[in-house]
């Protein structure tokens, strides 16, 4: 039990005192957590709103509501192969257990999805939308992301150990990912004989099912999401299978 509350605090203070780390130096601070969203939120709806424009009604919540979980799963994924080799140091001492890393670096880029929650609400009520009962499912939906993105977070930051090319393909694997999640369009826009390829993409549900209980305060799909919290759970422990085969030759690589 006090192992348990003793990793409970020590992640508290270093997701605390990460989060403060990114903006010491900087000049406008936390602000910037605030400014590369907007920013490329007003690229989007400037792109699809006007110059190419999509026909999609109230765009910009629209497409806030798909950004922030996005823009969560990347930050993440962006960072994760670094998070053993950067922190050698931590990952060497005998009472340490490195995946406290991964679960750091997940909860600190969740704070910014957190921040940005008001701003969401402010957004679309403004265009007079306003979330109702299906809010409840939030949390759920938190969680079963959580889960993807420490899986993916923990099977990156393990390999990139032994070979540095697994943060370059997930780099790669990311940015291709922007393209085939629903985002900045519609998933009902998906031509019908590619629909599986989304209903198999758990980011592709999340963000369907965030913008389903945020932009249409409607319930996600159950059958979808149901899919989603399963293929997580995998993928977590498929992350966890790899860590524990690897980390005793981990640390002779560190």
């Amino acid at each position: 039990m006090k192992a348990i509350e003793y990793n409970v605090d020590l992640i508290r203070h270093l997701v605390w005192r990460d989060f403060l780390l990114r903006y010491k130096r900087s000049l406008l601070g936390v602000l910037w957590s605030l400014l590369l969203p907007l920013a490329q939120l007003a690229v989007l709806v400037l792109v699809f709103q006007k110059i190419v424009p999509l026909n999609i009604e109230d765009y910009p919540a629209f497409v806030f509501c798909g950004l922030l979980p996005w823009m969560w799963f990347s930050s993440c994924l962006g960072s994760a192969g670094y998070l053993f080799t950067y922190n050698r140091d931590l990952v060497r001492r005998p009472n340490f257990k490195p995946p406290i890393l991964v679960a750091v670096n997940t909860l600190s880029n969740s704070i910014h999805f957190l921040i940005f929650l008001p701003v969401l609400f402010l957004m679309l009520a403004f265009y007079g939308r306003h979330p109702a009962f299906p809010l409840v499912f939030l949390p759920l939906l938190f969680l079963i992301q959580s889960g993807l993105i420490f899986g993916l977070s923990l099977i990156t930051a393990t390999l990139n150990v032994f070979y540095e090319d697994a943060q370059y393909a997930m780099t790669v694997a990311v940015t291709l990912l922007f393209y085939l999640t629903p985002v900045w369009y519609p998933a009902e826009a998906v031509g019908e004989k590619y629909r599986l390829l989304y209903a198999v993409n758990p980011l592709s549900v999340l963000v369907q099912s965030y913008r389903a209980i945020f932009f249409q305060a409607a319930s996600p799909q159950w059958n979808l999401l149901l899919l989603a919290a399963i293929t997580s759970a995998m993928v977590l422990c498929l992350g966890c299978l790899i860590y524990r085969r690897l980390s005793s030759a981990m640390h002779d690589f560190l």
